[in-house]
C-alpha cells in the first residue's frame, strides 16, 4: 500500500505552541513544497488566507470528538490515511498552582494533552494499515523545566514529552515515527499587554501576587515580535524558523527524536546537569519572574 503524504496540522488558527503565525507559516511552507496540507482550527474564518493559497482548511476542535473523526475520515477518503499528524493545538493557562480553579486546570489538560492523544488514536489505525506514518508533537522548552505562573501549562508539556517517548517505542514496529519539537520562545507567541490580558479575572488574589503578575507582563515584552528584539527576545525564534524545522521533520527519511530549536533548549539541559538542582533553582530565580 502506498503511504499517504497528507498532512493534518491542528491549531493552525491559534495556539501557544505555534502562535504568531508559525502554524500558518508551516502550512504555507509545506504546501509550497508540494505536500497535501489540511490546516485545521476552531476558527476556520481565521484560515481564509490559507484557503486562498489553495490549502484545504477544516474545522477541528480537539475537545470535539465529532470534528476530529470527520477530519480524519475526510483525509482517509481522499488519501487512504493521514500520512503525518502535527499535534500543535494548545493554549497557555496562566495562574499559580494554589489559586487556579481546578475546572480551568482540567480544561488545560483536555486541550493540551487529552485532545491530542485522542486525535493520535484516531490516525493510528490508518498509519498501521499503510505500514508507516509520522506523528510530530509540538512541545516547548518548558517541557524541560517549570517556572512560576504557568506551572499547569508547563505540566502539559512535560506530559507530552513522556507520552511521545512511550508512543515512539509502541508504534515503531509499524513503521510509524514520533518526533518532538522543543522550540525556544517564539517571537510574539506569548506577549501579554497587561495583567488583565492574562485572562485570570476569575482567580489569583490580586493582593497576593500583584507585584509578580506586573513583573510577569513586563518580562514578556522582550518577546514581542519585532525586527530587532531587545534583550531576552534575541534568544527567541521566529515563525519561519519553526516552519523550516517542521518541514525537515516531515520530509527527512530518518528524523531526529527531538529537534531543539534555538539556543536555550540545547544549552539549558547541559547547564542543569552541570550546576545541580540548587544551582538550577538559583538560575530560575535570577532569570524568570518570581513571586
Amino acid at each position: 500500500m502506498t503511504q499517504s503524504r497528507a498532512i493534518l496540522l491542528t491549531g493552525a488558527s491559534s495556539g501557544t505552541g505555534m502562535s504568531s503565525g508559525s502554524g500558518k507559516a508551516t502550512a504555507l511552507r509545506l504546501h509550497r513544497a508540494g505536500w497535501p496540507v489540511y490546516a485545521t482550527g476552531r476558527n476556520v474564518e481565521a484560515l481564509a488566507d490559507l484557503a486562498d493559497e489553495g490549502i484545504t482548511v477544516l474545522y477541528l476542535d480537539v475537545n470535539d470528538e465529532e470534528s476530529m473523526t470527520a477530519a480524519v475520515k475526510r483525509i482517509t477518503d481522499e488519501h487512504g490515511a493521514v500520512g503525518t499528524l502535527i499535534n500543535n493545538a494548545a493554549y497557555s493557562l496562566n495562574g499559580t498552582i494554589g489559586e487556579t480553579p481546578m475546572d480551568e486546570v482540567r480544561a488545560q489538560f483536555e486541550t493540551n494533552v487529552f485532545g491530542l492523544c485522542r486525535l493520535t488514536q484516531l490516525v493510528l489505525p490508518g498509519m498501521r494499515e499503510q505500514g508507516g506514518g509520522r506523528i510530530i508533537m509540538m512541545s516547548s522548552i518548558f517541557g524541560m523545566f517549570a517556572t512560576p505562573g504557568r506551572g499547569y501549562y508547563q505540566a502539559t508539556k512535560h506530559a507530552l514529552e513522556a507520552i511521545s517517548d512511550s508512543l515512539r517505542l509502541e508504534v515503531a514496529p509499524f513503521g510509524i515515527k514520533v518526533v518532538v519539537l522543543q522550540p525556544a520562545p517564539i517571537l510574539g507567541g506569548f506577549v501579554p499587554d497587561s495583567v488583565a490580558d492574562l485572562g485570570m479575572d476569575s482567580h489569583d488574589n490580586p493582593a497576593l501576587y500583584r507585584d509578580f503578575w506586573e513583573h510577569f507582563v513586563d518580562w514578556h515584552q522582550a518577546y514581542r515580535l519585532s525586527d530587532n528584539p531587545p534583550l531576552r527576545g534575541k534568544i527567541a525564534v521566529r515563525a519561519e524558523n519553526v516552519a523550516k524545522v517542521l518541514e525537515t521533520a516531515v520530509s527527512t527519511p530518518n528524523p531526529r527524536i527531538r529537534y531543539r530549536l534555538g539556543m536555550p533548549p540545547r544549552l539549558l539541559p547541559k547547564m542543569r546537569a552541570m550546576i545541580g538542582e540548587r544551582g538550577w533553582e538559583k538560575f530560575v530565580r535570577a532569570f524568570f519572574p518570581i513571586p
